[in-house]
């Protein structure tokens, strides 16, 4: 099993990593749970605020701990909203990135759970019926309660708004609707959430407007970027720093410049052996289905939408 996630991690690229990690905060923060109550050791938080990992909207709590504003999008506490946000994040991820690419899907998770977190913190501390988010009121009287949101939801809700603003007439087969056009999918998810924030209170409805914000974020990234602009730009210039500076696993930067002052003295490669037939059509299916994603993406967004990757890759499969 330990080798299978290893696989998943390494080669299924960033909507299997977001997965993952989505599971791995979910089981540290239940390990530590279970640690704290059989030993009574205590560690840093709690697991009312998933040690540390949940935000919040009282802002004193929240200057404690600022990380909190991007730890809470990869953290769960009961397994049912896991389950359910790491499928809707299968089924609007692998449609998302087959179009944007592992970039954009990372950058749309971040900035769309920021949004939620945004939007709900300036409801709950502008809107006086949204001040039971923290304030509980004891024996008649108002006791600041601290309460703590936690999950992917928002960002998930980015992913989701986005890929229906960029394939809005995808047809979807739904149970005992036969097929549904992706935009009223999209659009029955988010009423969900704006008819819930009626029928709920407290922690509930800060939640559900956690969401809209996600939801609005996505819409209005596919939106500004038909008119060329890119609202996550600057994220992804920081994903690419933070990505060029990680070593890989095969050499570290420092033996990346040696081999290029010294490539004349390197050992001749071993020669590879032949390919089977089956690993060539292999190949050129995975070329063929990855060429078709670009010529689409160019023919929805434009040539300029496109990676370097893609750019480069494109530019390769026409010399041939």
């Amino acid at each position: 099993m330990w080798e299978d996630i290893k696989k998943s991690w390494t080669a299924g690229g960033m909507l299997y990593k977001l997965i993952w990690v989505n599971v791995g905060v979910f089981v540290l923060i239940n390990l530590a749970s279970v640690f704290t109550k059989l030993t009574n050791v205590d560690l840093p938080g709690s697991a009312l605020d998933g040690f540390n990992l949940f935000t919040t909207a009282h802002l004193p709590t929240l200057l404690y701990s600022p990380w909190s504003i991007l730890t809470h999008m990869f953290a769960h506490k009961e397994i049912f909203h896991l389950l359910f946000n790491m499928m809707l994040l299968w089924w609007m991820g692998r449609m998302y990135v087959s179009v944007v690419g592992p970039r954009r899907l990372l950058s749309t998770y971040i900035m769309g759970g920021l949004a939620g977190f945004v939007l709900y913190v300036l409801s709950v501390n502008i809107l006086p019926g949204l001040h039971a988010c923290y304030i509980t009121i004891l024996l008649g009287v108002d006791v600041e309660v601290v309460s703590y949101a936690c999950g992917a939801s928002a960002a998930i809700m980015a992913i989701f708004t986005a890929t229906a603003t960029l394939n809005p007439t995808k047809k979807i087969p739904f149970f005992l609707f036969g097929s549904v056009e992706l935009k009223y999918i999209a659009m029955g998810y988010v009423l969900f959430d704006y008819f819930g924030i009626m029928g709920n209170s407290g922690v509930e409805t800060g939640a559900r407007i956690a969401h809209l914000g996600g939801a609005a974020f996505g819409y209005f990234l596919i939106v500004s970027s038909r008119k060329g602009i890119n609202l996550v730009r600057w994220l992804e210039v920081i994903i690419d720093m933070i990505m060029s500076s990680i070593p890989t696993s095969s050499s570290n930067s420092f033996s990346k410049k040696f081999s290029f002052t010294k490539s004349i003295r390197k050992k001749p490669k071993a020669t590879r052996p032949p390919k089977s037939d089956d690993d060539f059509n292999s190949e050129r299916k995975e070329r063929e289905d990855r060429l078709n994603l670009i010529l689409e993406k160019i023919s929805r967004h434009g040539y300029d939408h496109l990676s370097k990757e893609e750019k480069k890759f494109l530019f390769t499969q026409s010399k041939k």
